[in-house]
Formats: structure tokens, C-alpha cells, sequence
């Protein structure tokens, strides 16, 4: 194991990007890494160890608090620092709209951003078919038509699950 994660440790060390410090940045971060998993085929077992050395102070002391047995998994270290730093369905959904091109940005790594803003916030909610995004993008629309304790009471019983249209 320790000869396997050296072989992929040297394949990605130029490759694997440091974590930035903004959340905002996580999910393109972390969509990143996959794609470079993904390329480099590294195995489950090593992708949280080869990850965790690239992570920023702060999601690395966030770690200390996750189990050892959570800790060797991959999709489990992602997905515990993006419900850590509140990064919720909703904030995907507004990051999405509200998304601007920066002036060092090319329109086609602005594109892959908004992408994954949007990706991030259908999983969150777990949309997969054609129907379920359909069915969220109206629900969204009408909570924008809601008076603001209607919103509220909504946006309280969508804890589990996100409101449908119906």
C-alpha cells in the first residue's frame, strides 16, 4: 500500500492542486481532484490519503474531528467539509445565479465553475432524472413568489428533502 500511494503521490504532485482558502472555490476544487482521480485511475482506497495533504489549514483541523474509519474515504472527507462549511443547496443555488466572470477568468473556466455550482446543487438535493431538476426548478420558482413567513415555514420543512411543486 505505502509503495502504491509513493507511485501516485509522485504521478499527481504536479498535477493535485493546493485546496484554496474560499469555500466558494470548494466545489470546483473538489470537482478538479476528481477529474484528476478519475484520469490518473487512483484507486478508492488512496484518494483520501493523497488528498488530505493538499486540504487548507482550517479543512485539515475540521478533519481532527472526523472518525478514523470516515477519514479513509474519499467521498466521506468531501462531503463532511462541504456540510462543515454550510455550503447548503440553496447557497449553490445562489452562487449559481449570481455567478460572475472575473477579469482573469477565461469565459471557458467561468463556464466549468457555473457548471459545477449548478452540479453541487443538484446533488445536494439529490436530482437525478430530468423530471426531479424540472420538478426543483419550479419549486425554487414558487418559494420566489411566497410571502416571507410562508418562505420560512417552507424552507423549515425542506430539512430532509427539498419542497415539490405539488
Amino acid at each position: 500500500m505505502a509503495g502504491q500511494t509513493r507511485f501516485y503521490g509522485e504521478a499527481l504532485k504536479h498535477s493535485l492542486p493546493k485546496m484554496g482558502l474560499g469555500p466558494i472555490e470548494f466545489p470546483s476544487y473538489f470537482a478538479s481532484v476528481e477529474n484528476l482521480f478519475s484520469l490518473y485511475e487512483v484507486p478508492p482506497q488512496l484518494q483520501s490519503e493523497l488528498l488530505i495533504p493538499m486540504l487548507n489549514e482550517r479543512s485539515k483541523s475540521l478533519l481532527a474531528k472526523l472518525p478514523k474509519e470516515r477519514l479513509d474515504k474519499y467521498v466521506e472527507v468531501r462531503d463532511y467539509l462541504l456540510r462543515e462549511f454550510k455550503l447548503t443547496a440553496e447557497q449553490y443555488r445562489k452562487r449559481f445565479r449570481t455567478a460572475v466572470k472575473s477579469l482573469t477568468e477565461t469565459y471557458t473556466l467561468f463556464g466549468s465553475r457555473v457548471k459545477n455550482l449548478f452540479l453541487y446543487y443538484l446533488q445536494n438535493w439529490k436530482a437525478k432524472t430530468v423530471e426531479q431538476v424540472i420538478d426543483l426548478l419550479v419549486s425554487d420558482r414558487i418559494k420566489e413568489t411566497l410571502s416571507p413567513a410562508c418562505l420560512r415555514h417552507v424552507l423549515s420543512t425542506e430539512v430532509t428533502g427539498w419542497f415539490g411543486p405539488e
